[in-house]
């Protein structure tokens, strides 16, 4: 697949979209008509225009803008290079500024964070993306989710709290696909249509053209799941289509986010907690880790005596952030809530790489203090643990 400049794409849809006489759109011909007809596809909905507007007139007037990005591997660069001017992060957003800014400065702020959920995502938003105050921010977990209930109420909860962010940012949904056809577009598409967002759709976009022999996976691929360069390339597209598209539409004049929510009980105001926020006793556990990205985390060191490590949070529920290793050197830890056995997680896992797991503990009634102790069952003393934080929401 080539790479095309805007200009190109640009002329292309405009060819593509001309009336015959009759009235009916011109189907494509040509591989640039299809092409653009592939990049119009992939614009699932503008969405509510407002708060985006507010960000062209921002942009317009040489005001700086700051576009933040959160999902997993492929939006924190897997394949293109983490965080390079490659990733499609940084690919849409030197587009912005080329296309609508006139004078003022546009940030990339790339979250990604590879092998992560969208329920990891809702943890980390609140002090890794919103206090930055972005101005648009994209969320990318389609194909980092599963179609269990919990990662819908993750997803959710992720985009609310966005939404709700004092400076009111646009939120943009960027569905991704992967090889064997796995994604979880239709239940965050649905989340979508609830709040009115802008969405886009990898599926949407490039499974026709494979189908019609136009193109093959390893066009958009690397792997089974992630873009080569030339599919970052082709998701900066995608987005840039949908800026295109979104500055023609309606001019939605205010944005109201729906009393109402999809899932009856969402995970709000989330916030991680390490060695570095907590005040705990650490027993027998260390505190510090191997992880870039969770280096003030907690280890067990086998043949340890066990004694476990405590610490006092509040919420309504209890996370907790951990490496998963395809390793028999990792064992289980109990996490026990005010005294009680509430939950039990594996360091081990058969088809594990080492990256951060999550997962929900327990949900109280309502939001209260829980005295935390995490220890190592007593069979698994011989094995080693690697917390990398604990989550709390309300």
């Amino acid at each position: 697949m080539r790479e095309r400049t805007l200009c190109a794409a640009a002329a292309a849809v405009l060819s593509f979209t001309a009336l015959t006489g009759c009235g009916a759109p011109k189907e494509p011909e040509t591989p640039e008509e299809f092409h653009a007809a592939m990049t119009a596809r992939s614009v699932v909905s503008t969405g509510n225009t407002a708060r985006l507007n507010r960000v062209f007139d921002q942009a317009a007037a040489g005001q700086d803008v700051t576009i933040a990005y959160i999902g997993g591997s492929i939006t924190e660069g897997y394949a293109a290079g983490a965080q390079s001017p490659q990733c499609y992060a940084s690919v849409s957003a030197a587009q912005f500024q080329e296309t609508y800014c006139a004078g003022g400065t546009v940030t990339c702020q790339n979250n990604g964070l590879s092998g992560t959920p969208s329920i990891l995502g809702n943890l980390r938003v609140s002090d890794e993306v919103l206090p930055q105050q972005p101005d648009i921010i994209f969320i990318e977990f389609a194909v980092n989710d599963g179609k269990e209930n919990d990662y819908k109420v993750g997803y959710e909860s992720l985009v609310r709290t966005c939404l709700e962010a004092e400076n009111e940012p646009a939120v943009i949904l960027l569905f991704t696909y992967m090889e064997n056809g796995h994604t979880c577009q239709d239940q965050q598409q649905e989340i979508g249509a609830h709040y009115d967002l802008g969405m886009i759709s990898v599926r949407d976009a490039i499974v026709p053209e494979m189908e019609a022999g136009r193109m093959q996976w390893h066009d958009y691929g690397d792997d089974d799941v992630h873009p080569t360069v030339a599919g970052h390339a082709l998701l900066g597209e995608f987005i840039a289509e949908y800026f295109a598209q979104a500055k023609k539409a309606k001019k939605d004049r205010q944005y109201g986010i729906p009393a109402e929510t999809l899932n009856p009980e969402l995970d709000l105001n989330g916030k991680l907690y390490d060695a570095v926020s907590l005040q705990y006793h650490d027993g027998d556990w260390t505190p510090g880790t191997n992880s870039s990205r969770f280096p003030a985390g907690f280890v067990y060191q086998k043949d340890g005596k066990n004694e476990g490590l405590t610490f006092n949070v509040t919420g309504k529920s209890l996370f907790v952030v951990y490496k998963k290793a395809n390793s028999k050197d990792y064992g289980m830890a109990g996490v026990y809530v005010n005294g009680s056995l509430a939950g039990i997680v594996n360091g081990y896992g058969a088809n594990a790489w080492g990256g951060p797991t999550v997962e929900r503990i327990t949900t109280q009634e309502s939001t209260q203090e829980m005295n935390v102790e995490i220890r190592m069952l007593d069979d698994h003393t011989d094995r080693n643990f690697e917390l990398y934080a604990v989550g709390v929401t309300e």
